[in-house]
């Protein structure tokens, strides 16, 4: 017996073998062979599915009570490492033996499985709804617990007569290595407004309706997910890094440089102090360059420490409209720049993002911060 990992393929085309589906199938599983996985596919039109009734006894007593094939599909599905979902266009949605499967998974689809696991949606057409109907098989993914890593699309009438057949086989060979990666490192991809809705919504119906859909409440109950979508995704917000007056600071700015342009004439960005090769070389011609209409009515000082490649402490000091450069300490520096030299260096001459950086605590600052985001006005590069 194989011991690979397993991928279950739901074939909803009666061309079994020989379809357009079928044929999108293949060039998965010759992938995926190479990367370790057994592919099985499974074509519904060969299997006894009943229409779904409507009844709502699954939804109340958590099964369904007609006897056919459904049952031992399911069986399989949810315990393959990965899913795939498969269907040409019929009439613009999928055929009728995936949407009465489909259907009758309706118990699932109101529970969620618990387990996140790799899923692929695949779809062909003659060229008219193939992308759509794959989307809606992305979704349906969730009825079994998996999540949709990619959709593997085609155009083509006549089997095998594919728009593009060597594209759509390189497509499925980038999709067969994504989905095998993702089963290998237990992969998850982020939380989307997809699955907010889903929750939002499958679990508010379960909660109002709990008297009636008795096993729905249950199982949301059990796993813990009723209450928390955090819990339901299996994934937690990550809180920023708190900067006091950070916000405060950039509002500040906004608003002087807004009411600056407004005052003033439009004028050429100047030129920064180019071509230094020293965080020192930067500092020292960094006065031949302030603008000095940014800087009107602003008396500060700001502090340079330097780690890394340089060490030394100077400041920048700006008045009347002028800068001036010292070596040393300032006797009361209005801003304190703690930064490696290489850091301030890429900044400067825009290789480094300078917002980023420092949320980034790739320098620190102690003072005023809306000072510190002047810095952009005040010597524009």
């Amino acid at each position: 017996m194989s011991r690979n990992r397993r991928v279950v393929a739901l074939n909803g085309s009666p061309h079994e073998g020989f379809g357009n589906t079928s044929q999108m199938l293949a060039m998965l599983g010759g992938v995926l062979t190479q990367e370790g996985f057994d592919l099985e596919e499974i074509c519904l039109s060969r299997h006894q599915i009943e229409y779904c009734v409507g009844c709502a006894l699954c939804l109340e007593q958590g099964a369904c009570w007609i006897r056919d094939d459904h049952k031992g599909l399911m069986k399989k599905l949810l315990e393959a490492d990965a899913i795939i979902l498969a269907s040409p266009v019929y009439f613009r949605n999928v055929t009728g033996q995936m949407k009465t499967f489909l259907d009758r998974s309706l118990c699932y689809g109101h529970r969620p499985r618990g387990t996140w696991k790799p899923g692929l949606a695949v779809c062909v057409s003659a060229g008219w709804g193939e992308t759509p109907v794959a989307q809606y098989l992305s979704q349906m993914l969730r009825v079994f617990g998996a999540f949709a890593v990619g959709q593997l699309t085609s155009i083509a009438v006549g089997p095998g007569e594919f728009l593009g057949q060597e594209e759509v086989a390189a497509r499925a060979a980038d999709l067969a290595r994504d989905l095998s990666r993702a089963v290998r490192e237990g992969r998850r991809f982020p939380a989307s407004d997809l699955d907010l809705d889903y929750w939002n919504f499958m679990g508010g119906l379960v909660r109002e309706n709990r008297e009636f859909m008795k096993a729905d409440f249950e199982h949301w109950q059990k796993l813990g997910v009723l209450e928390n979508f955090e819990t339901y995704v299996g994934q937690s917000r990550t809180l920023p890094a708190s900067v006091p007056g950070i916000r405060e600071a950039w509002l500040k700015g906004l608003m002087e440089r807004q009411k600056s342009q407004s005052a003033t004439p439009c004028r050429s960005a100047s030129t920064a102090p180019l071509n230094a090769r020293t965080l020192r070389q930067l500092l020292e011609s960094m006065p031949q360059v302030l603008d000095p209409t940014a800087a009107t009515g602003l008396t500060a000082t700001y502090q340079f420490e330097v780690s890394g490649s340089e060490k030394f402490t100077a400041h920048l000091s700006i008045e009347n409209q002028k800068a001036t450069f010292q070596e040393g300490p300032a006797d009361n520096p209005q801003v304190i720049i703690k930064t490696p030299a290489e850091v301030w260096l890429a900044i400067s001459q825009g290789e480094l993002d300078g917002s980023q950086a420092f949320m980034a605590g790739k320098f620190t600052v102690d003072g005023d911060l809306s000072l510190l985001m002047k810095l952009n006005s005040l010597f524009p590069r």
